[in-house]
């Protein structure tokens, strides 16, 4: 079975996000009539699958084209949607819907080296592509810098001309992108447009976050964390979703409320809640219930609805989501650091350099000898899996995704159960050793911890014989 890809966006399966909606609209309503108290900068931050850039859409082509304008009928509202992270759609690289720029997949590897030169360019064509939109001054081949003086100028006289004039402009994969070009597009772009009165600036992202330089940026934004779904919002994205899949029977949309909900309890409690696993292991034991029945009893609800009960989710299946998951990983990393990561997936807390090589050396089942278990080898290690941005610093240690943690847990447990068992008994050793050692509760927490998970995983297998 091959999983299919995350659909395409479309209004009606949208869900969730009422508050950060609500939150954009009345940012925008406070900086048209010139209140202080809204700042003019909005970030959401999320993990891996949490729905950034299906927001990022949703508020440029619904939220901003017929949602704003009834609750500010006296302005006009101009959005625009930049993606900072190439599409997964090659045909998008040259053809963006209206008000939608894209960097391609060339000019991310010019901008990815960290070479302030190499990004002009693609700063250029960009600004370019603004002004056009605004129907301002345009200079192909002008430099950089004057170029943005330009446009900053222009876009002031413009908003100078037309008072009841709204922009926003939303960027979506901000954290993703190389900090030199963040550096650039701030210094031409970002810092001159959020200094401008009635000017809102949108972005979302993952992993670590940029120090921005500008005040209106660094210091005054409103910052807001996406958190999974719940148990009634995965099973109206569920409904959603089967609706607009087409080579889903009708049956599918005649599955009882009671269903819908167990089918959500199930998908959170394999891949924790956030959209796009939700999307798709749903999608699967759908697929998987549908396959158990013969032809004539694919069109009876009941009968899937009894089908559903009895199917779960295999290995095959949840190393497809994995694998979905980490497409955002360079493919030539990829191998190497999905070993990493599934190495350290059982660290729910957390973890810092000093834990890496003793669960890295248990995945090999190896000891943790020689250089490459080394302090130098461990950071450079780190470093990459933060480039990465499926792991980010937090509360003082470092922390996967979610959402690719549980998932590639879930997988070890299943696929690789010895691999699995010998890395939480490598924690619970660990963290026994360090609790005496140095006499912290903490560590002996988390020893127990992963005591406890062994213990449940031999409970359920014996009761499983």
């Amino acid at each position: 079975m091959t999983l299919p890809g995350p659909p395409a966006y479309s209004p009606g399966l949208f869900v969730n996000r009422e508050a950060e909606i609500r939150r954009v609209t009345e940012t925008l309503q406070g900086i048209a009539y010139g209140k202080a108290e809204h700042a003019p900068t909005i970030v959401f931050r999320g993990e891996r699958g949490l729905g950034k850039s299906w927001l990022a859409i949703h508020l440029h082509r619904y939220v901003l084209r017929e949602e704003a304008p009834r609750r500010l009928p006296q302005h006009r509202i101009v959005s625009f949607l930049i993606n900072l992270t190439p599409p997964f759609d090659p045909a998008i690289d040259t053809i963006a819907p209206e008000g939608e720029w894209h960097i391609t997949r060339e000019e991310a590897l010019l901008v990815a080296g960290g070479d302030e030169q190499k990004c002009e360019p693609v700063l250029r064509r960009m600004l370019n592509w603004l002004a056009e939109q605004l129907h301002v001054v345009r200079a192909p081949f002008a430099p950089v810098r004057d170029l943005s003086a330009w446009f900053a100028q222009d876009v002031k006289q413009e908003l100078e001309r037309e008072s009841n004039l709204l922009i926003c402009l939303i960027l979506d994969s901000v954290f993703e992108t190389d900090q030199v070009f963040l550096d650039v597009l701030e210094r031409h772009v970002l810092a001159a447009l959020a200094a401008l009165p009635r000017v809102l600036i949108v972005m979302t992202g993952r992993g670590r976050p940029y120090l921005w330089k500008s005040p209106y940026l660094r210091t005054e934004k409103d910052e807001q964390p996406l958190i999974p779904f719940a148990v009634e919002q995965v099973a109206e994205q569920i409904r959603r979703s089967f609706r607009e899949t087409p080579d889903l029977p009708e049956t599918v949309n005649r599955l009882s409320e009671e269903a819908m909900i167990r089918l959500a309890e199930q998908v959170i409690t394999l891949g924790g809640g956030y959209p796009l696993t939700n999307y798709l292991l749903a999608d699967a034991l759908v697929r998987r219930a549908l396959d158990t029945l013969p032809d004539h009893q694919r069109n009876d609800a009941r009968r899937l609805e009894s089908a559903l009960k009895a199917t779960h989710i295999d290995a095959e299946i949840l190393e497809q989501v994995a694998d979905r998951l980490l497409e955002v990983v360079p493919v030539d990393d990829r191998s190497s650091l999905r070993e990493a990561f599934e190495a350290l997936c059982v660290l729910r807390d957390g973890f810092r350099e000093n834990e890496m090589p003793y669960l890295l050396a248990a995945r090999r089942n190896q000891a943790p000898e020689g250089s490459a278990y080394a302090l130098p080898a461990m950071r450079k290690l780190r470093d990459r899996l933060l480039d990465t941005h499926l792991m980010r610093w937090q509360d003082k240690r470092y922390v996967l995704d979610e959402a690719v943690r549980a998932v590639l847990e879930a997988f070890l447990k299943r696929a690789h159960r010895e691999i699995w068992k010998r890395l939480h008994e490598c924690a619970a050793t660990l963290y026994q050793e360090w609790g005496n050692a140095y006499r912290s509760a903490y560590y002996r927490e988390r020893a127990t911890f992963h005591i406890a998970a062994l213990k449940e995983a031999a409970d359920t297998t014996v009761g499983e014989r």
